[in-house]
């Protein structure tokens, strides 16, 4: 089992607890950190990823995830590629359909459709493959000052591809993510609990097959909040902004889990505000039972979490990445280094 954190590095602090917090993480050895990207709420996710470049040696670093709504695909590729040559080739693009980085925007999240051709256009010109300009608030061809029809990037053939990742909530998603891609993150509620995590491994699975390629070869990522605490309440109450979220973007997650909360479902989703999108002040993380966050996260006292990392190994997932935010930063250091020494070891 492979380990990681998503960092999600809030507008109300600086750059500096994401870099110390990414540090803290080299130090315990996880193997990549991630850094989300919701450009409304939270610092720049590439500035970021750039700071924390400098300040590692070691580990990998990444969008957790980035969309391909509110930058050209090819801004997003250059700013992979650019990544990769700063960090040493540590680089990892992880995509999604847009959340709360589009919605706070006046946008909605992308369609698979356009998500997957927009994936295969960035994935062709991390290769440095010349390729088909594609389609932005318009239609593509040449004018008097715009001639080209076929694009390249150049350098990329330079540093060579990067791993590419795909975050998935159904799947639907998760085929897609088989077929094309490195990675399948495994987010949100399907990727909290055994019974998700083993339906989205399936229909990877199916997609790589279907592809002619090799399930063995992928990464399926857990990308799940997690708080450790020798008090189970405290812990939980530390990733209920997470179990809102989760059921804010899909209501029907707890028939799907087997719960009987159809009053928390419609409080969370008329009350979900995403200006405060994973913020451990919403108010709509009052609204979330035990049981909820409980299947939607790792949280516990230590052995809980060895329990649920054991359920996900068990359920095909081969890393998993927890959430931290620079918004506490203590507190998410502390997370890191006892998810190290009191987790990482039994998984």
């Amino acid at each position: 089992m492979k380990f990681s954190c998503m960092i999600w590095p809030h507008s109300g602090s600086d750059v500096a607890p994401v870099v110390r917090l990414a540090r803290q993480a080299e130090d315990c050895d996880f193997e990549t950190v991630y850094i989300g990207d919701s450009q409304m709420i939270w610092n720049d996710v590439w500035v970021c990823l750039a700071a924390c470049a400098a300040a590692t040696h070691r580990v990998r670093l990444g969008t957790g995830v980035t969309n391909t709504a509110t930058r050209h695909p090819a801004v997003t590729a250059n700013a992979a590629m650019t990544l990769n040559a700063l960090s040493g080739g540590r680089a990892v693009l992880g995509l999604g359909a847009g959340d709360s980085a589009v919605r706070t925007a006046g946008l909605s999240p992308t369609s698979l459709q356009t998500l997957r051709e927009r994936t295969i256009f960035i994935q062709a010109l991390l290769r440095g493959d010349e390729v088909d300009a594609l389609p932005w608030g318009g239609e593509v061809r040449a004018t008097t000052w715009a001639r080209e029809t076929r694009v390249r990037l150049v350098g990329a053939d330079r540093w060579g591809a990067l791993p590419v990742q795909l975050a998935c909530m159904s799947p639907k998603s998760a085929r897609v993510a088989g077929e094309l891609c490195d990675g399948v993150i495994v987010d949100g509620h399907m990727g909290g609990n055994a019974e998700g995590a083993r339906a989205t491994v399936a229909a990877a699975t199916a997609g790589a097959l279907s592809a002619g390629r090799d399930p063995a070869a992928l990464r399926f990522i857990a990308a799940i909040d997690a708080a450790i605490d020798d008090d189970r309440t405290r812990a939980l109450d530390q990733v209920r902004p997470t179990a809102a979220r989760n059921i804010a973007r899909k209501p029907w997650l707890p028939d799907t889990l087997g719960i009987a909360h159809a009053d928390v479902v419609r409080r969370v989703t008329d009350s979900y505000q995403f200006y405060q999108h994973l913020d451990l002040t919403a108010r709509h993380r009052e609204l979330i039972p035990d049981e909820v966050a409980m299947k939607c996260c790792i949280a516990g006292t230590p052995q809980d979490c060895i329990d649920k990392g054991r359920e996900l190994r068990a359920a095909g997932i081969n890393e998993i990445s927890i959430f931290v935010t620079s918004q506490d930063e203590e507190g998410s250091r502390r997370n890191l280094v006892r998810f190290a020494e009191e987790v990482m070891p039994h998984v």
